[in-house]
């Protein structure tokens, strides 16, 4: 089977490169033309955890495309991969997605051969059977279902882990036009997948719906970690991680996601809880839970901001560890710590901060206005606050004792992950959020 991916941003690469890597002809194609000649010229200008590795593999079987029709006519399936930003009224702008479309029924109407077009870029309910099928057959001259076959195909990975998630998915959500187009689109992934996840089948708007649904599903279990973490901490002798490991053993709770930390961002989390709730009142409905999601999630950094205001005066130096929206990834998108720091500088504090992959891109946004350490130690030095705020592998192995002797006494350590052990700390005035105070 021959396969088109249409966009090649951070998860149309990953999953170009993987299809291609298991045995797929894969024809590529982006609109950004610096990107395709980097790719040919065999740079990889996309961060993603072994797809360096996966696109020598792939080689064989992956070619970028000087356009969109050649992709198309050369191939059985084409999977669109495309940004639907946000719009101000919290919706997903579907302007890309279909300018792609308007393309690719172009090159339909040329093609006498059955074709499944495969929108994996999230959308909103209805943009399917209301927007996206109607333009395609307008274009194509054709009729879905019969000349070609039409599917939404959501996704479920995470950036730094995209290339595992792709590989193993805890199961495939497939909304279809009709059976042959599912049954095209499943037997993809039967060959693609290592471990046989099951697929569900169902209509195009279930599966609109049901993206949507499993990303707010899984910040209202992160918000419910961080709200337990706050009674936790207001409770003498509490311990959020005592809690949280003990009931994530009931299968119906199950412990993924649930560690009171730093609460979600990044580009997926944020956007879809809010494009639920406009989804919702568009309809008529009053959503409670995902603005309640959200507002759980914003008190995250009020709270930091409170303590930081109650313990060290303006113009102090305060050190922020691991800006990234999440450990394992560069990307600072509606990230908590760049929200702590942004409001800090407003408050006139001055910033140090540290992150073992993120500290360019914090520098695009911060510029000279803080300053940059990659080294712990050395951020951590003059401090009169330290704020741990993502649990990066490298932090859980920090040597406090070390840190330590970097800090004057009583430096504030906010310990957002209780990574660091508070016993054997002397000049450090460890608050581990989360945890009450010792009876």
């Amino acid at each position: 089977m021959k396969l088109s991916v249409i966009g090649l941003g951070k998860l149309g690469l990953c999953t170009a490169a993987y299809l291609a890597s298991r045995g797929f002809k894969v024809a590529g194609y982006d609109i950004n033309e610096t990107l395709t000649d980097q790719l040919r010229n065999g740079f990889n200008p996309i961060e993603e955890p072994d797809l360096d590795e996966l696109l020598i593999t792939a080689k064989p079987n992956l070619t970028i495309c000087n356009n969109l029709h050649e992709a198309v006519i050369d191939s059985d399936t084409t999977l669109i991969i495309v940004p639907t930003p946000s719009r101000d009224d919290g919706f997903f702008s579907n302007d890309y997605v279909k300018d792609v479309l308007c393309s690719v029924g172009t090159a339909l109407s040329e093609k006498t051969s059955y074709h499944v077009v495969d929108v994996v870029s999230t959308v909103m309910p209805g943009s399917c059977e209301q927007e996206f099928i109607p333009m395609l057959e307008t274009s194509a001259r054709k009729s879905c279902g019969t000349d070609f076959g039409f599917v939404y195909n959501p996704e479920f990975i995470a950036l730094g882990t995209v290339i595992k998630d792709f590989s193993r998915p805890d199961m495939v959500l497939i909304g279809a036009s009709d059976e042959r187009a599912a049954e095209t689109v499943a037997k993809i992934y039967g060959q693609a997948c290592l471990n046989s996840p099951p697929i569900y089948t169902m209509s195009l708007t279930n599966a609109e719906i049901g993206k949507l649904a499993l990303n707010c599903f899984v910040t209202m279990k992160i918000s419910f970690a961080n709200e337990l973490a706050r009674i936790c901490e207001k409770t003498p002798g509490a311990d959020v991680d005592a809690v949280t490991s003990a009931i994530g053993q009931d299968t119906r709770i199950g412990n993924k996601y649930l560690t009171g930390g730093m609460g979600f961002g990044g580009p997926c989390f944020p956007r879809d809880n809010i494009a639920l709730s406009a989804f919702a009142n568009s309809i008529g409905h009053d959503p409670r839970l995902s603005p309640a999601t959200q507002q759980v999630n914003q008190q995250v950094v009020d709270v930091l901001e409170e303590k930081i205001k109650a313990n060290v005066s303006p113009g102090a130096r305060i050190t922020l560890l691991g800006m990234a929206y999440k450990s394992g990834s560069p990307i600072i998108e509606a990230s908590q710590s760049m929200e702590l720091a942004n409001r800090l500088l407003e408050r006139r504090y001055r910033l140090t901060v540290s992150d073992p992959t993120a500290l360019v891109n914090v520098q695009r946004v911060l510029g000279e206005r803080v300053c940059y350490e990659e080294d712990v130690y050395c951020a951590c030095e003059g401090a009169n606050a330290v704020v741990l705020l993502a649990p990066w592998p490298q932090y859980r192995r920090i040597d406090w004792a070390k840190a330590d002797r970097q800090v004057s006494k009583g430096t504030l350590l906010l310990d957002c992950w209780r990574m660091a052990p508070e016993s054997e700390l002397n000049n450090f005035h460890c608050h581990a959020l989360g945890k009450g105070s010792r009876k």
